[in-house]
């Protein structure tokens, strides 16, 4: 695996790891058959990491559970995650629960980086579950994705802020988050965001209007090119801001078609309804980007 680099957000004197966990995803040829992905080499420091690859959908597409048993980070704490995706091979990596960033009573930062390369004909699904910023939390979440050649990412991200369903609000802490997307060394897409929990962006029509929950959906594919496709997303973006999805609590979801690269957005104050509705458009995009139809990982259902 090529070198990785650390948080830009961290200041030396401040870095401090509490986990970290690489692994690198190979394909075979298997006689007679389609290609095999498999889980080659890995390592992992502290309490992250993964317990075997599943494969639902047969020995070409590995589905990845990624495992932090604490469940939550402090001030100070970190987890570095860094994946390779081998020529040809094709992985879905996602997690059995939220990711948690609690109240942060130090001067030291907490988060998360993801750094992932991903080979010429290799795709990568990032999908896990959102991740929750108590009151008071600090959080610094970081991921850079390198494509080489024809290789595919689709990745989504959820963020809440506080609790509102057990009223507890977010009402001190910041959030830096950054996307970072470059295809054969040239920058693809980036996209940042810089907020404190006392920031008229987050109630303002412009920046989040009151809602709670944030999330975007990437895909490095000219997705609208499709025109059934594009009718089917369409019709889905109708629906839902005009109130018609079951259980809408006032959710908005806007979609952009950038040059090689697909980017949904939606607004909302239900994690659940942001989860369902990213799951509904990935069902729409699948067969499209990995040419086979979506198969929902089996820990979703626990």
């Amino acid at each position: 695996m090529g070198q990785m680099t650390s948080i830009p957000f961290l200041k030396k004197s401040q870095r401090r790891w509490l986990a970290e966990f690489t692994a690198c995803f190979t394909a075979h040829d298997l006689e007679g058959q389609a290609t095999a992905t498999r889980l080659g080499a890995t390592s992992h420091f502290g309490p992250l990491r993964v317990q075997r690859p599943f494969f639902p959908e047969g020995a070409d597409l590995a589905h990845i559970y990624l495992l932090h048993p604490p469940g939550g980070l402090v001030g100070g704490d970190h987890l570095n995650i860094e994946l390779e995706v081998q020529s040809s091979a094709k992985v879905l990596v996602t997690t059995p629960s939220a990711g948690k960033l609690y109240r942060n009573i130090t001067d030291m930062s907490q988060g998360q980086t993801v750094s992932a390369t991903i080979a010429d004909g290799g795709v990568l699904e990032w999908l896990p579950q959102e991740n929750i910023l108590f009151d008071g939390a600090t959080g610094e979440l970081c991921s850079r994705i390198a494509l080489y050649g024809t290789a595919i990412y689709s990745g989504w991200e959820i963020i809440c802020l506080g609790r509102p369903e057990g009223e507890k609000p977010f009402r001190s802490g910041s959030l830096r988050q950054r996307l970072e997307i470059t295809r054969d060394g040239s920058p693809l897409f980036i996209d940042q965001i810089n907020f404190s929990a006392d920031d008229a962006m987050l109630a303002n029509r412009a920046g989040l209007a009151d809602q709670r929950v944030t999330g975007a959906f990437v895909v490095t594919e000219d997705v609208l090119g499709n025109r059934e496709l594009t009718a089917q997303i369409h019709a889905w973006q109708e629906r839902i801001n005009a109130g018609e999805a079951a259980g809408n609590p006032r959710g908005l979801v806007a979609v952009t078609q950038k040059p090689g690269v697909f980017v949904a957005r939606l607004l909302t104050d239900k994690a659940e309804w942001a989860r369902d509705r990213f799951q509904e458009l990935w069902t729409q995009l699948r067969p499209a980007i990995v040419q086979r139809p979506a198969c929902v990982p089996r820990i979703w259902r626990t």
